[in-house]
């Protein structure tokens, strides 16, 4: 087991805060990362331009999307939301654009798509970077016209539309590559908000839990509470958490279930939270972990002069801003 951090009471954490975006969105924490995170959404909530949300899987991008939606000028319209990766380019068209009669097999008729359906709102386009190159032309040019035309039609269709898109990947890699486009990414990160991995925001995990308990019990009445042991609340916020908030809530509603007593103890947590450390992560993990200490170390040397941390390195001013933002290392320079 690893060396356990003190009860989640110890460090007189700040104010919680929940925000309700939505029917089915709420942002919940009470670390300064997320507090200002929630700040930077805020102000730029009523901007009319894209953003491009950033973080690792199960960070919670669709809510912090749902946020800048609902704490915006455009709350009251459409909010919706496309799985970019798991649609084709045809059928990414289809959903995206919508298609005229006839169109093809199977179009009986004209069906709108997902961007004149959220005409006036907001459309959330979530795994951006597994966007077909082909098509990445076709989102450049909504978003630099607002206008489009239907699958099988040859008419303009005006919309006033914001789009905000995902991406876990890294998208300056596949840039240099040639499967991003550089336009797109400069037309999408208008602003960019990186959400924090849970494992930098560890004071937050008690009360994901106390909330993710909540609603499953809301929403499963016929099962009873449970409370976590000062130990077994110990080895959840010490555990590296890969899968984020998402699997946070997995492992806090699969405990629900359990049959046990009314508390939780170490030994009924699943194995992988017990035997935290580096064994047990992957290997790409464990070399991410390696990268943010060696880029950290060289900022604090350096006084967080960021040049002069990209020189003892070895490495461009580029590359080092890329992952200043991607390891979101503003604020562990400000802790």
């Amino acid at each position: 087991m690893s060396s356990s951090p003190p009860p989640p009471d110890a460090a007189k954490p700040t104010k919680a805060f929940e925000v309700q975006a939505g029917p089915r969105h709420y942002l919940v924490a009470r670390s300064k990362p997320m507090a200002q995170l929630l700040d930077s959404v805020r102000r730029i909530a009523s901007v009319p331009r894209p953003v491009l949300i950033r973080g690792e899987r199960g960070v919670g991008k669709e809510i912090v999307a749902a946020v800048l939606h609902y704490e915006g000028a455009r709350a009251r319209k459409s909010f919706l939301t496309v799985n970019c990766a798991a649609l084709n380019a045809s059928l990414l068209s289809s959903e995206l654009f919508g298609h005229e009669r006839g169109a093809f097999t199977g179009a009986s008729e004209r069906r709108a798509g997902k961007f004149e359906q959220a005409d006036g709102g907001t459309l959330f386009l979530d795994e951006i970077g597994n966007m077909p190159m082909d098509f990445q032309e076709k989102i450049l040019r909504v978003l630099e016209y607002q206008e489009f035309e239907r699958v099988g039609g040859s008419q303009p269709v005006r919309v006033d539309v914001r789009v905000i898109a995902a991406t876990n990947a890294d998208v300056e890699t596949m840039m240099d590559e040639g499967v991003f486009r550089r336009d797109l990414y400069d037309r999408l990160a208008f602003h960019t908000v990186c959400v924090p991995p849970l494992r930098h925001r560890r004071e937050d995990i008690p009360l994901l839990i106390s909330y993710f308990k909540s609603r499953f019990l809301t929403e499963v009445p016929n099962f009873e509470d449970k409370v976590f042991t000062p130990e077994a609340m110990r080895e959840m916020i010490a555990y590296y958490w890969p899968g984020n908030v998402r699997q946070l809530k997995a492992v806090v509603e699969s405990l629900m279930c359990m049959d046990t007593g009314h508390e939780i103890d170490p030994e009924e947590l699943p194995r992988e939270v017990t035997a935290t450390g580096p064994g047990t992560q992957t290997f790409q993990e464990r070399v991410e972990q390696y990268k943010r200490t060696l880029i950290l170390n060289a900022l604090r040397e350096c006084q967080g002069n960021q040049r002069r941390a990209a020189e003892s390195l070895g490495m461009s001013y580029d590359q080092l801003r890329h992952f200043y933002r991607k390891f979101d290392l503003g604020h562990m320079l400000r802790d």
